[in-house]
Order: C-alpha cells, then sequence, then structure tokens
C-alpha cells in the first residue's frame, strides 16, 4: 500500500512538473508573439531641468550665507 502512494505521489509531481515546464515556455512564447505585434511607443527624450527641491536648497544655503556674513 505504502509503494502504491509513493508511487502515485512521484508520478503526480512530475506530470505537475512537466506542466508547469510547458506553461512557461508558453507564457514566455505568448509574451515574444505580443510585443512583435504590439510594441511599446518610444518615448521622446526630454532634457532635464532642475529640480524645484534643488532649487530650494540653493536658495536656502543662499540665505544662510547672506545671514553669516551679515
Amino acid at each position: 500500500m505504502l509503494e502504491k502512494g509513493l508511487f502515485l505521489m512521484v508520478i503526480g509531481m512530475g506530470v505537475t512538473f512537466i506542466f508547469l515546464g510547458i506553461l512557461i515556455y508558453i507564457v514566455l512564447g505568448t509574451s515574444k508573439l505580443i510585443w512583435k505585434f504590439f510594441p511599446e511607443p518610444e518615448e521622446p527624450v526630454t532634457p532635464s531641468r532642475v529640480s524645484t527641491a534643488d532649487t530650494e536648497i540653493a536658495i536656502a544655503v543662499a540665505a544662510v550665507t547672506a545671514r553669516l556674513h551679515k
């Protein structure tokens, strides 16, 4: 009885492993197929600007420097 249980367990685990392997390849193939026909549009590169946080920090440093040199 124990041998039949172990045999059934090994068969079940093997079938599950094979099914999951096939599923992985199906998902990867579908993904490549979708990206081939519907590529992601490329966004134009915009020049980076100085962020407002950098500007605020520069203003604060200038204010502290001016206050110290008074």
